[in-house]
């Protein structure tokens, strides 16, 4: 019996064979690998669960495959630089390690000393341990890097999910220093549009502000269709209601196509959609409204009251109408709207609405 293997996954950062290709990935790598082109940082946004970690890993895997690049991808968390300095250092033709050497010297001692009787060797041992707290990280750094680009190897860094901490800022910093030397130095971030936003008001990051941004919007609906369509082998009426659900929100796009493909015969869609909504509002929308402010929360509530959500009647419910556009501005720098139809704000997450009748008010 053929062993059947659900080809959909939740795995952060992993698409698996359901891996929709947005493009973002190849951009990046086109760029960092032209000898055209003068990019040397991409930051890739988008909602939670949009699939910009699904994009940096695919960048990620990539260059490791190519001889010519040394990449390092690095934890959010802890201290980013000496991580970085800890990676580099393994490698074979950095020469920086700390070294100890003992330096050995011998006198002839005679006479009346009291640790000597008649003639002998006292033996007088010294460690001393190079490069220990001689140089600078960033000093290190420079100068590993340096290294590799004589050995004529690219650096890539890679860090998913930023968020600003006083390590990640001195990282930045010094990458930013090393690009504006005219080293061949990359570096490639994922993160929530309002993390990244909190880099802005560090003067020395001016790179890193008006460094390309690239944003995850939803995947597009005729390729989930027929994505649908091969892996659960069915026609493409049924594949297209399947991805009317999702509203090409990657992560629903997987977690609907996995229920599908373990359902049992008699089931339809409609008898996913409890615990497809369970999965979303526990995994990603819990976390998303949390991450609202109190005025963003009204409007959203207000949006889902509209039930079309047009902007004059989303105006008219709110307790402070001057506020709307603030709100508004707000809602869509965190994607988590779009105005494509003027007059109109849509929230871009399935059942979203349901989400906010059952737990908004908390």
């Amino acid at each position: 019996m053929e062993k059947r293997v659900d080809p959909f996954t939740r795995t952060p950062g992993i698409a698996g064979a359901a891996y929709i290709d947005t493009k973002i990935a190849d951009e990046i790598i086109d760029n960092f690998t032209s000898d055209e082109s003068s990019k040397y940082v991409y930051k890739i946004t988008g909602l939670r669960g949009a699939g910009k970690s699904v994009e940096y890993g695919k960048v990620i895997r990539t260059l490791k495959d190519n001889k010519k690049w040394l990449v390092y991808p690095l934890s959010a968390a802890g201290d980013v630089v000496k991580t970085l300095i800890s990676k580099m250092s393994m490698e074979s033709f950095i020469d920086s390690k700390s070294r100890t050497t003992e330096v050995s010297s011998s006198v002839s001692a005679s006479g009346d000393i009291y640790v000597a009787s008649g003639k002998g060797e006292v033996n007088i041992g010294k460690k001393i341990a190079e490069n220990e707290h001689y140089y600078s990280d960033e000093a290190t750094l420079v100068k590993m890097v340096s290294e590799a680009n004589k050995k004529k190897y690219n650096v890539l860094v890679g860090v998913d999910d930023i968020s600003k901490t006083p390590e990640m800022v001195k990282l930045l910093s010094m990458i930013g220093s090393m690009i504006l030397e005219g080293m061949r130095i990359y570096l490639v971030v994922t993160g929530l549009a309002e993390n990244i936003e909190e880099f802005s008001s560090e003067k020395n990051l001016t790179f890193f502000k008006r460094a390309d941004e690239l944003e995850i919007k939803g995947l597009n609906k005729f390729d989930i269709t027929a994505m649908y369509q091969k892996l659960l082998k069915i026609d493409a009426l049924e594949a297209k209601k399947i991805e009317e659900e999702t509203k090409g929100y990657a992560y629903a796009y997987q977690v609907l196509g996995s229920l599908y493909y373990g359902k049992q015969k008699n089931e339809t869609i409609s008898d996913l959609i409890p615990e497809f909504e369970r999965i979303l509002f526990r995994d990603s929308y819990d976390l998303v409204w949390k991450s609202l402010s109190k005025g963003e929360k009204e409007v959203i509530r207000c949006i889902c009251r509209t039930k079309d959500g047009k902007a004059e009647d989303i105006k008219n419910l709110m307790k402070n109408k001057a506020s709307y556009p603030v709100y508004r501005s707000r809602l869509l720098n965190k994607h988590l709207v779009n105005d494509e139809e003027r007059g109109y704000m849509k929230i871009r997450l399935p059942h979203f609405d349901r989400f906010v009748e059952i737990w908004g008010e908390e």
